[in-house]
C-alpha cells in the first residue's frame, strides 16, 4: 500500500486512467481539456469544495454567518457612530445576517442597523445557505436543471428554485466577475514589450444561419496572447466591425508598444508599425506554407485558442446573448482560475468581498 505521502504527491487515477478533472465530483459538467494542461494531484483537489462538503460546511444559518465573517463578506462588529463604543449583534429580528444595534437607551431604537447593508446579502431575500449553494453552482458552470435536482434543501424546506432565481443569481455572479476581472486585468497591465511576441486574431462566434451557407451571423472577436504566456486577452469587436479604427485602439488598450506582433495578412493591421509595433505576418493563402511564413512568423497559438473558447460558448448556446461580452470576461475568469490551479468557489468568494466590501 502506498504511503499518504506518496498518495499526496501523485496524480488521481481511475480504472480507465490518468483523470484530468479539475473537480472532485464526477458529475461536473466542465470539459476537462478545456483548461487544465496537466494533472491535478490529490494536494491540490482535497481542499477544493464539492458539494458534501458545502452542505456539511455550509448548510445551516450559523456556518455561514462564521464563513462570511472569516472571508471578509460581512462584519464581524461595529462601532457606534454616536458613543464611539461597540455595537450589539442581534440575530433574531433579520432572516439573513443579522442588524447591529447600540445597547444605549438614547439611541436604541435609532441606531439599528442592517449587517446586510451594502453588502452582497443586501436585499437578497434567501436562507443564506441557499445563496452559497447558487454561488456554487455558478462556480462549478451547474445548469439550471442541475441546480435545481442537486439543491440540498430542497427537502428540507419543501422549496424549489426556481429557474428565474437561478438566472437572477447567475448574472450577479457574472456582475462581479466582470468587474473583478476586468480591474484586476487593469492593475496586471499590458502584455508584450520589447523582444517579446504577441501573436493577434480575430474569429468570429456564431453558427451559419439555418446552418446553411458560409455565413455567420455572430459576434467578432479579437484574440491577443503573447510567447510564452498564459496570459490570454479577448475584446469584443465594437459594432461587429474589424477595421483598423476598431481593432488598433484594442490592440493598444492591451499590448505594449514596441512589441512584435505576429498577425495574418488581414488589411486592417497594415497599419500597426505606424503605431509603434513591430508587425509580421503570415499568408495563409500561400499554397506552399500557409501556416508558417519563410521567416517563421505564424498565428498559431492565437488560432489554437479558437477552438477551445468556441466549446465554453457552443456547450450553453451562448453565441448570441445580449451580455456576449460578460461572458467572454467569464471564459476567461474561469480559464485563470483552472490555468492557476484554484479553487472557482472560493476564487468567486474573493471576487464578492473585492466588490462588495463591508
Amino acid at each position: 500500500m502506498a504511503s499518504s505521502a506518496e498518495s499526496a504527491a501523485a496524480p488521481i487515477e481511475n480504472e480507465a486512467g490518468p483523470s484530468t478533472s479539475h473537480s472532485v465530483e464526477s458529475g461536473s459538467n466542465f470539459e476537462d481539456d478545456l483548461y487544465v494542461c496537466r494533472h491535478l494531484y490529490v494536494g491540490e483537489i482535497l481542499p477544493m469544495y464539492n458539494l458534501p462538503r458545502l452542505v456539511r460546511q455550509l448548510g445551516t444559518r450559523e456556518q455561514c454567518l462564521a464563513f462570511a465573517e472569516e472571508h471578509g463578506l460581512i462584519l464581524a462588529n461595529k462601532m457606534c457612530r454616536v458613543h464611539r463604543q461597540l455595537m450589539r449583534l442581534d440575530l433574531t429580528t433579520n432572516t439573513t445576517v443579522g442588524a447591529f444595534v447600540c445597547s444605549r437607551g438614547s439611541c436604541r431604537a435609532k441606531s439599528r442597523t442592517s449587517r446586510a447593508t451594502g453588502t452582497w446579502f443586501e436585499k437578497s431575500g434567501l436562507p443564506l445557505p441557499r445563496i452559497f449553494y447558487l454561488i456554487y453552482c455558478f462556480a462549478h458552470r451547474k445548469s439550471h436543471e442541475e441546480a435545481i435536482f442537486d439543491d440540498p434543501l430542497r427537502d428540507e424546506t419543501n422549496t424549489c428554485l426556481s429557474r428565474a432565481t437561478i438566472t437572477d443569481w447567475y448574472s450577479y455572479c457574472r456582475e462581479v466577475i466582470v468587474i473583478y476581472y476586468l480591474e484586476t486585468q487593469q492593475i496586471k497591465g499590458k502584455i508584450g514589450g520589447p523582444g517579446k511576441i504577441v501573436q493577434i486574431d480575430e474569429s468570429k462566434f456564431g453558427r451559419r444561419k439555418y446552418n446553411k451557407g458560409r455565413r455567420v451571423e455572430g459576434h467578432w472577436v479579437l484574440g491577443m496572447i503573447e510567447d510564452g504566456s498564459e496570459d490570454l486577452r479577448l475584446e469584443v469587436c465594437p459594432d461587429n466591425v474589424r477595421s483598423a479604427e476598431v481593432l488598433v485602439p484594442l490592440i493598444k488598450k492591451h499590448v505594449e508598444v514596441g512589441t512584435t506582433i505576429h498577425t495574418d495578412c488581414w488589411r486592417a493591421y497594415d497599419c500597426l508599425a505606424e503605431h509603434g509595433y513591430h508587425h509580421k505576418k503570415v499568408n495563409h493563402s500561400d499554397p506552399d506554407n500557409p501556416f508558417i511564413a519563410a521567416d517563421g512568423t505564424h498565428t498559431q497559438r492565437i488560432e489554437s485558442q479558437w477552438r477551445v473558447v468556441k466549446r465554453f460558448f457552443y456547450k450553453d448556446n451562448k453565441n448570441h446573448p445580449q451580455n456576449f461580452g460578460d461572458v467572454i470576461v467569464e471564459y476567461l475568469w474561469r480559464r485563470n482560475i483552472m490555468k492557476n490551479k484554484k479553487d472557482p468557489f472560493i476564487q468567486l468568494i474573493e471576487a464578492i468581498k473585492y466588490i462588495y466590501k463591508p
